[in-house]
């Protein structure tokens, strides 16, 4: 998607790929800890999940396109916030998270690698086309045995022109194995989804992965 798009989104709000409450997967399944350093959040919006991963003691590296998400994000969190520029960014800080406002496709120029990734609303927003340009710059980005918890969409008909987009397994692993070894976590079913309610769509699901990065 070109930036234009991304920006029209935030600012007319049509943001319903934006979680209001900390995701259930991101509760149940994450491993990391606090000395593994920074976590990498990618195309980050104004996710709650960076305070939940905040306040588990992590720094919080999220890297978001719109400044309008990025100045929501603090003003609705209660947090005060310094500003810098780093590299190609604008950087927004407020105590151990760090919102780089610009491109994450140039993350990989401000030189640091990661440990620990968690890839919500990332994958799941890029068209077919992107998504390889992001497996290879999240393998990049990623030390050995390194780990991103990944969540993605799968509802069917794949009818939709927008994201979020209906990534499967196949999909997955099809971006991610050469790099990374993927495992499965588990797979959560919307059957109160209003789409599917209104019999547009057969099933909405929200499947998790964990994905580590080979040596």
């Amino acid at each position: 998607m070109e930036a234009a798009f991304w920006h029209k989104r935030w600012e007319e709000n049509r943001i319903g790929f934006h979680q209001a409450d900390v995701n259930p997967f991101l509760q149940d399944c994450w491993q990391g800890s606090p000395e593994q350093g920074p976590v990498l959040v990618p195309l980050c919006g104004k996710s709650a999940d960076m305070v939940w991963l905040s306040r588990q003691g992590h720094a919080v590296h999220g890297f978001e396109l719109s400044e309008l998400a990025v100045s929501q994000f603090f003003e609705e969190q209660g947090l005060g916030v310094q500003q810098d520029v780093l590299g190609p960014y604008r950087r927004h800080l407020s105590g151990e998270i760090a919102l780089h406002q610009g491109d994450f496709f140039a993350a990989a120029s401000l030189g640091h690698r990661y440990r620990l990734a968690y890839d919500r609303a990332a994958l799941i927003a890029l068209p077919t086309a992107m998504r390889q340009d992001y497996a290879d710059l999240m393998a990049r980005l990623m030390v050995a045995g390194g780990e991103v918890l990944l969540i993605t969409l799968e509802y069917q008909p794949e009818q939709q022109e927008q994201p979020p987009f209906s990534v499967g397994e196949l999909a997955v692993r099809a971006l991610f194995e050469r790099t990374f070894r993927v495992e499965v976590l588990g797979r959560r079913s919307e059957q109160d989804h209003p789409r599917v309610m209104a019999g547009q769509l057969s099933y909405f699901d929200e499947v998790a992965y964990r994905l580590t990065r080979r040596g």
